[in-house]
């Protein structure tokens, strides 16, 4: 019997950089599940329903556009209305939601039914400012304290634990529509004579602190670009090109490297701004040590300039002092770090965190690769220093029993107990089954 592959089975995934949203295929957002629109690591959309007249709608279709933009497409459920009943089907709903740093949505609403109707839609945005790690694990604790206000035809909610701060603006505009909001619930008057259509945009705001704000482009099914989708043209114009005869392989080819740009983030090391790959789409899109450095040289012959920026902004977070909470010694390639609520009150060692075993040599190996395919002399002068701190961490720090092996250990509370690819607490075991205890 053949094996049964799906891929992100009932959810839609788009993101843009490190902004990114996560739905059922219906394009709801579950709070208990492992969805939601995240930014920075914090997940500033938690539930999310768009009904008529409290109604679920009847999803038709559903599917991604490009990597940062997805359309759903719904008809009515019949319809029980004060001006009389709407039979199924006679309303024809659209929602495209494209991710732009924040969030932007148009929803197109069309009667096909012999008779004007009148109904209520009906938008239910609701914020748990939850840190990534909580959901995903789903463990989500309460913390801090929300504070949600609607004025002018705006809905704004804040969340502050200390001196963390994250907000959400939702402000719908392009209607003619009354728009109101009670009970939990954004509602749009809407009147529509036979044939006629009805729309609204509704942008969601991100407040990443009370200075700073990530506007969604107002797209209006205007054809536009993002900063990373432009970077992405750039991007698939610079690769190494595959012709052949061999169609479908090309085609392989072609969707392989469309993938990969969308995977990658945008970084500053000295100065300058870098794209590097990021370690994976939806859950760990942020800088990462190992997964950064393998795509790096996997894809050295189609994009080397992956390694040059991977190599740059990682020598820049090098560890530089022990630290046992974040296991980092003097030379160490780090193997995560986070910039949520868990990261930024140091919950979480993730400060970046430096439990992985093998990305201090795996960032040598970049180097080097880098130079061999670049020549790049000056990339080696501006890690010279950082190579001889990495290459003096294996001899004193990696190798600390001195038997010529590197070996971990984890020494956070908080810490990885295997810190290899497989870093599963239960990954490492002998034929029998049993545990190796580290040292490993």
């Amino acid at each position: 019997m053949p094996t049964k592959v799906a891929v992100n089975s009932g959810q839609i995934v788009i993101n843009d950089g490190s902004s990114f949203l996560v739905t059922n295929v219906d394009g709801s957002i579950d709070e208990n599940q492992a969805q939601g629109f995240f930014v920075k690591d914090t997940r500033l959309l938690s539930d999310y329903e768009i009904s008529i007249n409290r109604t679920p709608l009847k999803l038709l279709a559903s599917s991604n556009l490009t990597h940062h933009s997805a359309l759903y497409e719904y008809t009515n459920a019949p319809l029980k209305t004060v001006n009389g009943d709407i039979p199924s089907g006679r309303i024809m709903l659209e929602i495209r939601r494209d991710v732009v740093d924040g969030l932007h949505e148009d929803i197109d609403i069309t009667n096909h039914f012999t008779e004007t109707v009148e109904f209520q839609l009906m938008l239910s945005p609701r914020s748990d400012f939850a840190d990534i790690f909580q959901v995903k694990a789903k463990q989500l604790l309460t913390r801090g304290k929300k504070k949600t206000v609607w004025q002018d035809g705006v809905l704004k909610t804040d969340y502050r634990n200390d001196d963390f701060y994250r907000g959400v603006i939702v402000a719908p505009h392009c209607t003619s529509s009354t728009t109101r909001y009670a009970n939990g619930y954004i509602f749009f008057d809407i009147t529509l004579e036979p044939g006629k259509h009805w729309h609204t945009c509704v942008d969601f705001k991100v407040l990443v602190d009370e200075n700073s704000v990530l506007e969604p482009t107002h797209t209006c099914h205007l054809p536009f670009q993002t900063a990373a989708s432009q970077e992405s043209d750039h991007f698939l114009d610079d690769t190494t090109q595959l012709k052949t005869s061999h169609s479908e392989l090309e085609e392989f080819w072609k969707q392989g490297l469309i993938d990969l740009a969308a995977l990658r983030i945008e970084v500053q090391s000295q100065g300058e701004n870098f794209w590097m790959p990021a370690a994976g789409i939806p859950w760990f899109v942020a800088v990462f040590g190992r997964d950064t450095l393998i795509s790096s040289l996997q894809t050295m012959a189609v994009f080397p300039n992956f390694a040059h920026g991977a190599v740059l902004k990682l020598a820049e977070l090098q560890a530089t002092e022990v630290d046992d909470w974040r296991d980092a010694q003097p030379g160490k390639i780090l193997h995560e770090i986070r910039a949520g609520e868990l990261a930024f009150r140091k919950e979480i060692p993730h400060t970046p965190y430096y439990g992985t075993i093998e990305a201090t040599m795996l960032w040598i190996i970049a180097l080097s690769e880098s130079y061999r395919w670049t020549a790049n002399l000056d990339l080696i002068r501006q890690c010279e220093s950082s190579l001889g701190a990495a290459l003096q961490w294996i001899d004193q720090y990696g190798d600390f029993d001195g038997d010529g092996y590197v070996e971990y250990l984890t020494r956070s509370e908080s810490g990885l107990r295997n810190q290899g690819w497989k870093d599963s607490g239960d990954s490492m075991v002998y034929p029998d089954g049993t545990q190796v205890e580290p040292a490993i």
